[in-house]
């Protein structure tokens, strides 16, 4: 069989992704199997309710609750959700010095539908984007999910995050430039570094903002954490993460 998005096999409803890798390959993970098994489920149920598509609408998608609750205004209305996958960036003075951070560079890929109509493919999705590389294609979808590129996050310096909607098939959202509200450790179940997990954030828009984004959360979040010290590390280096991110006018 031949490879169908995950969006296109949902929304035919008799199409029929392929056999997966073989377990026996690299690409083969426990993250991997978990969420082609939430797939096949979603495809069977299309099936049996007469393929009806899936609807993408976002006001039936709802923001994780961190487990320290982050603030959410009634106000806030979603407009955007992407699962970014990226590095964390770190410097360190000295060996005995703790990790710095220094911003963070990562690619969006617009998750919207899937945290519209499948959220429970969201998280999985988050964890096989942290399993794998990055296209070497810069604009090309991610991997195995197809989903399109949809912004590029950087700092524009070492406390502005900034989420450009720059690219092709980007959502007309503008730049974001952020600052950060309030946060929250991940959950006991997030996936892992050797050094653990980068927490959950709150973010507000600062009045540089191009375009009405007011507010961003990232959430989800799988890796990124860097080791307690500085000792047999370069003075400066990156930990790879993935995280979903949501966007509020």
């Amino acid at each position: 069989m031949k490879y169908f998005t995950v969006f296109a096999a949902l929304a035919a409803s008799v199409m029929a992704l392929p056999a997966p890798p073989s377990h026996g390959s690299t690409e083969w993970t426990p993250a991997m199997a978990g969420y082609f098994d939430v797939v096949y489920k979603h495809i069977q149920e299309a099936r049996q309710n007469g393929g009806r598509p899936p609807t993408c609408d976002l006001s039936k998608a709802a923001l994780p609750v961190a487990p320290t609750p982050l603030p959410i205004l009634d106000s806030y209305v979603l407009e955007h959700v992407a699962i970014g996958r990226g590095t964390q960036n770190y410097t360190c003075a000295n060996a005995t010095a703790t990790p710095t951070a220094a911003g963070a560079v990562a690619r969006f890929y617009n998750a919207s539908c899937l945290a519209a109509d499948f959220p429970d493919l969201l998280g999985l999705a988050t964890n096989i984007a942290y399993e794998r590389p990055l296209p070497e294609d810069p604009l090309a979808p991610l991997g195995p999910t197809n989903m399109e590129l949809s912004t590029h996050h950087f700092f524009s310096n070492g406390t502005t995050p900034v989420f450009a909607f720059d690219a092709p098939d980007s959502p007309k959202l503008g730049r974001v430039f952020a600052q950060k509200a309030n946060d929250s450790i991940a959950p006991a179940t997030a996936v892992k570094n050797e050094n653990g997990v980068i927490p959950w954030l709150y973010l507000t828009s600062r009045s540089t903002t191009e375009g009405d984004i007011k507010a961003v959360y990232r959430v989800d979040t799988a890796g990124g954490s860097p080791p307690a010290t500085c000792k047999d590390q370069p003075a400066s280096f990156n930990v790879d993460y993935a995280a979903v991110y949501w966007f509020y006018k």
